[in-house]
Protein backbone atom coordinates (compact mmCIF):
# COMPACT_ATOMS: atom_id res chain seq x y z
CA UNK A 1 0.00 0.00 0.00
CA UNK A 2 1.26 3.61 -0.86
CA UNK A 3 1.76 6.32 2.08
CA UNK A 4 -0.71 8.86 -0.88
CA UNK A 5 -3.19 5.44 -1.76
CA UNK A 6 -6.57 7.32 -2.41
CA UNK A 7 -5.04 10.68 -3.20
CA UNK A 8 -5.92 12.17 -6.96
CA UNK A 9 -3.64 14.48 -8.61
CA UNK A 10 -4.41 16.70 -11.39
CA UNK A 11 -1.00 17.53 -13.34
CA UNK A 12 -1.40 20.60 -15.67
CA UNK A 13 2.11 20.63 -16.40
CA UNK A 14 4.89 20.10 -19.23
CA UNK A 15 8.41 19.41 -19.79
CA UNK A 16 10.50 17.72 -16.80
CA UNK A 17 10.48 19.53 -13.78
CA UNK A 18 6.53 20.08 -12.09
CA UNK A 19 5.89 16.58 -13.90
CA UNK A 20 9.02 14.72 -11.78
CA UNK A 21 7.48 16.02 -9.04
CA UNK A 22 4.05 14.12 -10.03
CA UNK A 23 5.83 11.05 -10.59
CA UNK A 24 6.73 11.02 -7.29
CA UNK A 25 3.32 11.13 -6.17
CA UNK A 26 2.57 8.27 -8.18
CA UNK A 27 5.40 6.55 -7.37
CA UNK A 28 4.07 6.88 -3.46
CA UNK A 29 0.22 5.48 -4.59
CA UNK A 30 -1.83 8.68 -5.94
CA UNK A 31 -3.37 8.32 -8.71
CA UNK A 32 -2.29 11.28 -11.27
CA UNK A 33 -4.08 12.16 -13.88
CA UNK A 34 -2.23 14.37 -16.56
CA UNK A 35 -3.43 16.66 -18.88
CA UNK A 36 -1.97 16.85 -22.53
CA UNK A 37 -2.11 19.53 -25.16
CA UNK A 38 -3.59 17.58 -28.09
CA UNK A 39 -0.17 17.03 -29.98
CA UNK A 40 1.70 16.19 -26.79
CA UNK A 41 4.03 17.27 -24.03
CA UNK A 42 6.61 18.70 -25.59
CA UNK A 43 8.87 16.85 -23.91
CA UNK A 44 8.24 13.84 -26.01
CA UNK A 45 10.38 15.28 -28.69
CA UNK A 46 13.16 16.30 -26.19
CA UNK A 47 14.91 13.46 -27.19
CA UNK A 48 14.92 13.20 -30.67
CA UNK A 49 16.49 16.81 -30.63
CA UNK A 50 19.30 15.80 -29.65
CA UNK A 51 19.53 17.02 -26.30
CA UNK A 52 19.96 13.52 -24.64
CA UNK A 53 20.74 10.35 -24.99
CA UNK A 54 18.82 8.93 -28.13
CA UNK A 55 17.30 5.39 -26.33
CA UNK A 56 15.61 4.93 -29.82
CA UNK A 57 11.89 3.52 -29.69
CA UNK A 58 11.67 3.61 -25.83
CA UNK A 59 11.65 7.80 -24.73
CA UNK A 60 13.65 7.27 -21.50
CA UNK A 61 12.70 11.02 -20.69
CA UNK A 62 9.09 10.90 -21.09
CA UNK A 63 9.30 7.46 -19.12
CA UNK A 64 11.20 8.52 -16.38
CA UNK A 65 9.33 11.80 -15.47
CA UNK A 66 5.70 10.04 -16.09
CA UNK A 67 5.24 6.61 -15.28
CA UNK A 68 3.07 5.20 -12.76
CA UNK A 69 0.63 7.90 -14.39
CA UNK A 70 -2.55 8.33 -16.94
CA UNK A 71 -2.91 10.41 -19.43
CA UNK A 72 -5.73 11.98 -21.67
CA UNK A 73 -5.41 14.85 -24.26
CA UNK A 74 -7.61 17.84 -23.81
CA UNK A 75 -7.72 21.55 -25.32
CA UNK A 76 -7.89 24.03 -22.50
CA UNK A 77 -8.15 26.56 -25.23
CA UNK A 78 -11.52 25.02 -26.33
CA UNK A 79 -14.78 25.81 -24.39
CA UNK A 80 -16.23 22.43 -23.94
CA UNK A 81 -12.72 20.90 -23.31
CA UNK A 82 -12.48 23.20 -20.22
CA UNK A 83 -15.25 22.54 -18.96
CA UNK A 84 -14.07 19.10 -18.21
CA UNK A 85 -11.09 20.52 -16.66
CA UNK A 86 -13.82 21.89 -14.08
CA UNK A 87 -15.09 18.71 -13.86
CA UNK A 88 -11.58 17.26 -13.16
CA UNK A 89 -10.95 20.20 -10.75
CA UNK A 90 -13.44 19.13 -8.23
CA UNK A 91 -11.94 15.54 -8.36
CA UNK A 92 -8.49 15.75 -7.48
CA UNK A 93 -6.91 16.20 -4.12
CA UNK A 94 -4.10 18.51 -5.74
CA UNK A 95 -3.87 20.85 -8.87
CA UNK A 96 -0.14 20.70 -9.81
CA UNK A 97 0.77 22.64 -12.86
CA UNK A 98 3.77 24.95 -14.55
CA UNK A 99 2.22 27.04 -16.68
CA UNK A 100 3.15 31.14 -16.16
CA UNK A 101 0.97 33.43 -14.72
CA UNK A 102 -0.55 34.59 -17.97
CA UNK A 103 -1.44 31.70 -19.09
CA UNK A 104 -2.97 30.48 -15.93
CA UNK A 105 -5.07 34.13 -16.17
CA UNK A 106 -6.34 33.29 -19.40
CA UNK A 107 -7.17 29.70 -19.03
CA UNK A 108 -8.65 30.65 -15.54
CA UNK A 109 -6.71 28.39 -13.71
CA UNK A 110 -5.00 30.92 -10.75
CA UNK A 111 -5.59 29.49 -7.20
CA UNK A 112 -9.09 31.02 -6.85
CA UNK A 113 -10.17 29.77 -9.62
CA UNK A 114 -9.67 26.23 -8.63
CA UNK A 115 -11.00 26.66 -4.83
CA UNK A 116 -13.95 28.13 -6.05
CA UNK A 117 -14.82 24.98 -7.48
CA UNK A 118 -12.77 22.77 -5.12
CA UNK A 119 -11.66 24.69 -1.82
CA UNK A 120 -9.78 21.46 -0.27
CA UNK A 121 -7.42 20.90 -3.04
CA UNK A 122 -3.62 21.78 -3.29
CA UNK A 123 -2.57 24.10 -5.66
CA UNK A 124 1.05 23.70 -6.16
CA UNK A 125 2.91 25.18 -8.63
CA UNK A 126 6.59 25.44 -10.18
CA UNK A 127 8.03 27.73 -12.16
CA UNK A 128 11.53 29.85 -12.81
CA UNK A 129 12.13 32.73 -11.10
CA UNK A 130 9.42 32.98 -8.43
CA UNK A 131 6.40 34.66 -8.64
CA UNK A 132 6.94 37.79 -7.60
CA UNK A 133 8.89 40.34 -9.33
CA UNK A 134 9.79 41.76 -12.36
CA UNK A 135 10.65 38.21 -14.14
CA UNK A 136 7.75 36.07 -12.28
CA UNK A 137 6.47 35.60 -16.10
CA UNK A 138 9.07 34.78 -18.10
CA UNK A 139 9.10 31.24 -19.01
CA UNK A 140 12.07 29.44 -17.25
CA UNK A 141 14.28 25.94 -17.57
CA UNK A 142 16.94 24.38 -15.22
CA UNK A 143 19.90 25.32 -17.45
CA UNK A 144 18.68 29.06 -17.09
CA UNK A 145 16.88 29.26 -13.88
CA UNK A 146 18.83 26.79 -11.98
CA UNK A 147 22.33 26.17 -13.48
CA UNK A 148 22.93 29.43 -14.74
CA UNK A 149 20.78 32.48 -13.07
CA UNK A 150 21.14 30.30 -9.78
CA UNK A 151 25.04 30.22 -9.43
CA UNK A 152 25.98 26.72 -9.90
CA UNK A 153 27.49 26.70 -13.43
CA UNK A 154 29.58 29.89 -12.55
CA UNK A 155 30.96 27.84 -9.03
CA UNK A 156 31.79 24.83 -11.11
CA UNK A 157 32.86 25.90 -14.12
CA UNK A 158 37.07 26.03 -14.00
CA UNK A 159 38.51 30.01 -12.85
CA UNK A 160 39.93 29.38 -16.90
CA UNK A 161 37.13 28.14 -18.37
CA UNK A 162 36.19 25.60 -20.37
CA UNK A 163 32.50 26.59 -19.70
CA UNK A 164 30.37 23.73 -17.94
CA UNK A 165 27.55 22.77 -18.78
CA UNK A 166 24.54 21.03 -16.71
CA UNK A 167 23.38 17.58 -17.71
CA UNK A 168 20.29 16.94 -19.29
CA UNK A 169 17.11 17.95 -16.80
CA UNK A 170 19.87 17.95 -13.36
CA UNK A 171 18.04 20.89 -11.87
CA UNK A 172 14.17 19.60 -12.58
CA UNK A 173 14.78 16.28 -11.18
CA UNK A 174 15.71 17.87 -7.67
CA UNK A 175 13.28 20.67 -7.83
CA UNK A 176 10.52 18.37 -8.74
CA UNK A 177 11.55 16.20 -5.39
CA UNK A 178 11.29 19.99 -3.25
CA UNK A 179 7.89 19.86 -4.58
CA UNK A 180 6.60 16.76 -3.99
CA UNK A 181 7.34 17.37 -0.45
CA UNK A 182 5.79 20.49 -0.74
CA UNK A 183 2.71 19.01 -1.64
CA UNK A 184 2.68 16.01 0.98
CA UNK A 185 3.01 19.13 3.54
CA UNK A 186 0.07 20.56 1.83
CA UNK A 187 -1.95 17.46 2.03
CA UNK A 188 -1.19 17.30 5.73
CA UNK A 189 -2.19 20.99 6.42
CA UNK A 190 -5.27 20.04 4.60
CA UNK A 191 -6.33 17.49 6.57
CA UNK A 192 -5.68 19.46 9.52
CA UNK A 193 -7.46 22.91 8.37
CA UNK A 194 -9.97 21.91 5.53
CA UNK A 195 -8.60 23.97 3.30
CA UNK A 196 -5.94 23.50 0.48
CA UNK A 197 -3.31 25.34 0.68
CA UNK A 198 -0.59 27.04 -1.98
CA UNK A 199 2.74 25.06 -2.44
CA UNK A 200 5.33 27.18 -4.46
CA UNK A 201 8.77 25.87 -5.60
CA UNK A 202 11.00 27.88 -7.69
CA UNK A 203 14.22 26.44 -9.82
CA UNK A 204 15.91 30.02 -9.10
CA UNK A 205 15.06 29.43 -5.00
CA UNK A 206 16.05 25.19 -5.52
CA UNK A 207 19.26 26.82 -7.07
CA UNK A 208 19.66 29.34 -4.36
CA UNK A 209 19.43 26.69 -1.54
CA UNK A 210 21.27 23.81 -3.25
CA UNK A 211 24.73 26.63 -3.54
CA UNK A 212 24.13 27.78 -0.37
CA UNK A 213 27.76 26.53 1.44
CA UNK A 214 28.63 29.80 -1.11
CA UNK A 215 25.87 32.11 -1.41
CA UNK A 216 25.54 32.41 2.83
CA UNK A 217 28.94 32.72 3.24
CA UNK A 218 29.47 35.70 0.31
CA UNK A 219 26.40 37.87 1.94
CA UNK A 220 28.80 37.69 4.78
CA UNK A 221 32.14 38.14 3.58
CA UNK A 222 30.55 40.32 0.16
CA UNK A 223 33.06 39.03 -2.48
CA UNK A 224 32.32 36.30 -4.66
CA UNK A 225 34.04 33.08 -3.34
CA UNK A 226 36.87 31.34 -4.76
CA UNK A 227 36.49 28.70 -6.92
CA UNK A 228 38.03 25.21 -5.40
CA UNK A 229 40.39 23.32 -7.01
CA UNK A 230 42.26 20.45 -6.46
CA UNK A 231 45.09 21.35 -4.76
CA UNK A 232 43.58 23.95 -2.34
CA UNK A 233 43.31 20.72 0.68
CA UNK A 234 43.13 21.29 4.12
CA UNK A 235 44.41 18.12 5.03
CA UNK A 236 45.61 14.97 2.67
CA UNK A 237 42.62 12.61 3.72
CA UNK A 238 40.21 14.47 1.60
CA UNK A 239 40.26 15.34 -1.55
CA UNK A 240 40.29 13.27 -5.23
CA UNK A 241 43.76 11.25 -6.04
CA UNK A 242 44.30 9.63 -9.41
CA UNK A 243 45.71 5.97 -10.38
CA UNK A 244 47.76 4.63 -12.22
CA UNK A 245 45.36 3.69 -14.82
CA UNK A 246 43.83 6.95 -15.15
CA UNK A 247 41.15 6.57 -12.65
CA UNK A 248 39.79 9.25 -9.86
CA UNK A 249 39.30 7.94 -6.22
CA UNK A 250 37.68 10.19 -3.62
CA UNK A 251 38.98 10.27 -0.24
CA UNK A 252 36.94 12.24 2.84
CA UNK A 253 37.77 11.09 6.18
CA UNK A 254 36.91 14.70 8.73
CA UNK A 255 38.75 12.73 11.83
CA UNK A 256 42.23 12.65 11.62
CA UNK A 257 42.83 11.45 14.48
CA UNK A 258 40.70 8.25 13.87
CA UNK A 259 41.51 7.94 10.25
CA UNK A 260 45.21 8.37 10.02
CA UNK A 261 46.39 5.46 10.82
CA UNK A 262 44.08 3.20 8.72
CA UNK A 263 44.69 5.51 5.79
CA UNK A 264 48.64 4.84 5.68
CA UNK A 265 48.07 1.22 6.15
CA UNK A 266 45.40 0.95 3.21
CA UNK A 267 48.16 2.99 1.10
CA UNK A 268 50.98 0.44 2.17
CA UNK A 269 52.55 3.50 3.62
CA UNK A 270 52.84 2.16 7.41
CA UNK A 271 56.40 4.07 7.65
CA UNK A 272 54.34 7.00 7.93
CA UNK A 273 52.42 5.93 11.08
CA UNK A 274 54.76 6.56 13.93
CA UNK A 275 56.92 9.35 11.97
CA UNK A 276 57.79 12.24 13.99
CA UNK A 277 56.51 14.91 11.55
CA UNK A 278 53.38 13.41 11.47
CA UNK A 279 52.58 11.91 14.95
CA UNK A 280 49.12 14.52 15.91
CA UNK A 281 46.70 16.09 13.69
CA UNK A 282 48.59 19.83 14.75
CA UNK A 283 52.09 17.62 13.19
CA UNK A 284 50.66 16.61 10.33
CA UNK A 285 48.55 20.20 9.63
CA UNK A 286 52.03 21.49 9.16
CA UNK A 287 53.30 19.18 6.36
CA UNK A 288 50.18 19.14 4.61
CA UNK A 289 51.37 19.65 1.53
CA UNK A 290 54.47 17.02 1.54
CA UNK A 291 51.77 14.39 2.97
CA UNK A 292 49.46 15.53 0.45
CA UNK A 293 52.38 15.07 -2.51
CA UNK A 294 52.99 11.29 -0.39
CA UNK A 295 49.65 9.99 -0.95
CA UNK A 296 49.37 11.43 -4.64
CA UNK A 297 52.83 9.89 -5.89
CA UNK A 298 51.72 6.60 -4.18
CA UNK A 299 48.44 6.15 -5.71
CA UNK A 300 49.53 7.28 -8.55
CA UNK A 301 51.09 3.80 -9.31
CA UNK A 302 48.57 1.97 -8.29
CA UNK A 303 45.82 0.39 -10.32
CA UNK A 304 42.32 1.82 -9.12
CA UNK A 305 40.86 -1.61 -8.55
CA UNK A 306 43.56 -2.23 -5.91
CA UNK A 307 42.90 1.27 -4.47
CA UNK A 308 39.55 0.47 -3.99
CA UNK A 309 40.35 -3.02 -2.60
CA UNK A 310 42.55 -1.79 -0.15
CA UNK A 311 40.33 1.09 1.47
CA UNK A 312 38.07 -0.92 1.44
CA UNK A 313 39.92 -3.54 4.09
CA UNK A 314 40.45 -0.59 6.62
CA UNK A 315 38.50 1.94 8.49
CA UNK A 316 38.82 4.79 5.78
CA UNK A 317 36.06 6.75 4.48
CA UNK A 318 36.17 7.25 0.39
CA UNK A 319 34.32 6.39 -3.28
CA UNK A 320 35.65 5.48 -6.69
CA UNK A 321 34.57 8.14 -9.17
CA UNK A 322 32.00 5.84 -10.48
CA UNK A 323 30.90 5.94 -14.84
CA UNK A 324 26.93 5.25 -15.07
CA UNK A 325 27.62 1.79 -15.64
CA UNK A 326 29.13 1.35 -12.71
CA UNK A 327 26.27 3.18 -10.74
CA UNK A 328 23.75 1.12 -12.06
CA UNK A 329 25.83 -2.26 -11.31
CA UNK A 330 26.59 -0.76 -7.60
CA UNK A 331 25.50 -3.13 -5.25
CA UNK A 332 23.66 -0.76 -2.80
CA UNK A 333 21.97 1.03 -5.83
CA UNK A 334 20.69 -2.70 -6.59
CA UNK A 335 19.98 -3.51 -3.09
CA UNK A 336 17.87 -0.36 -1.99
CA UNK A 337 16.01 -0.28 -5.21
CA UNK A 338 17.04 3.56 -6.44
CA UNK A 339 16.93 1.86 -10.26
CA UNK A 340 13.68 0.17 -10.67
CA UNK A 341 13.26 -1.96 -13.82
CA UNK A 342 10.31 -0.95 -16.22
CA UNK A 343 7.77 -2.98 -16.77
CA UNK A 344 7.13 -3.26 -20.56
CA UNK A 345 11.05 -2.90 -21.09
CA UNK A 346 14.03 -5.61 -21.00
CA UNK A 347 16.68 -3.91 -19.59
CA UNK A 348 15.16 0.31 -18.99
CA UNK A 349 15.69 0.87 -15.53
CA UNK A 350 13.98 4.30 -14.33
CA UNK A 351 15.37 6.22 -11.23
CA UNK A 352 13.58 5.96 -7.72
CA UNK A 353 12.19 8.95 -5.98
CA UNK A 354 15.01 9.76 -3.53
CA UNK A 355 12.57 8.98 -0.01
CA UNK A 356 11.27 5.50 0.77
CA UNK A 357 8.71 5.08 3.34
CA UNK A 358 8.45 2.16 5.73
CA UNK A 359 11.33 0.49 3.64
CA UNK A 360 9.01 0.50 0.53
CA UNK A 361 11.01 0.48 -2.60
CA UNK A 362 9.37 2.18 -5.84
CA UNK A 363 7.86 -0.17 -8.26
CA UNK A 364 7.06 1.30 -11.51
CA UNK A 365 3.67 0.16 -12.01
CA UNK A 366 3.01 1.92 -15.31
CA UNK A 367 4.69 2.92 -18.45
CA UNK A 368 4.09 6.48 -19.30
CA UNK A 369 0.83 7.34 -21.16
CA UNK A 370 0.76 7.46 -24.82
CA UNK A 371 -1.22 10.67 -25.88
CA UNK A 372 -4.62 10.13 -24.88
CA UNK A 373 -4.29 6.92 -23.72
CA UNK A 374 -6.76 7.29 -20.49
CA UNK A 375 -8.43 9.88 -22.15
CA UNK A 376 -12.12 7.91 -21.98
CA UNK A 377 -11.44 5.76 -19.38
CA UNK A 378 -10.85 9.37 -16.45
CA UNK A 379 -13.26 10.78 -18.12
CA UNK A 380 -16.03 8.20 -17.84
CA UNK A 381 -14.86 7.55 -13.98
CA UNK A 382 -15.82 11.47 -13.18
CA UNK A 383 -19.39 10.68 -14.61
CA UNK A 384 -19.27 11.79 -18.40
CA UNK A 385 -21.90 8.94 -20.48
CA UNK A 386 -20.89 7.30 -24.07
CA UNK A 387 -22.62 10.89 -25.38
CA UNK A 388 -20.97 13.62 -24.18
CA UNK A 389 -17.93 12.05 -24.86
CA UNK A 390 -18.77 11.20 -28.35
CA UNK A 391 -20.12 15.12 -28.69
CA UNK A 392 -16.05 16.54 -27.43
CA UNK A 393 -14.17 14.19 -29.41
CA UNK A 394 -16.22 15.28 -32.41
CA UNK A 395 -16.04 19.02 -31.30
CA UNK A 396 -12.36 18.53 -31.07
CA UNK A 397 -12.32 19.19 -27.61
CA UNK A 398 -10.49 15.42 -26.61
CA UNK A 399 -7.85 13.81 -27.97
Amino acid sequence: MGVLDGFKILEVAEQGFVPSAAAILADWGADVVKIERLTGDPLRGFQRAGFVADTGEFNFLWEQFNRNKRGIALDLRHDEGRAVVDRLIGWCDVFITNFLPSARTKLRLEPDDVWAINPRAVYARGHGQGQLGPDADLGGFDSVSYWSRGGIGHMLTPPDGPFIMQRGAMGDAPSGAFLAGGIAAGLLQRERTGKGPLIDVALLGAACWTLAVDLVPTSILRQDPVKSTFKALSTPLVGPYQTADARWVVLNMLDPDRHWEPACRALGLDDMIDHPDYRTAADRAAHNEAIYEIFRARIATLQFADVIAQLAQHDTIFAPLATPMEVLADPQVEANGYYPRHPAHEHARLAAGPVQIDGEQTVIRRAAPAIGEHTDEVLREIGLTDAELTNLHASGALG
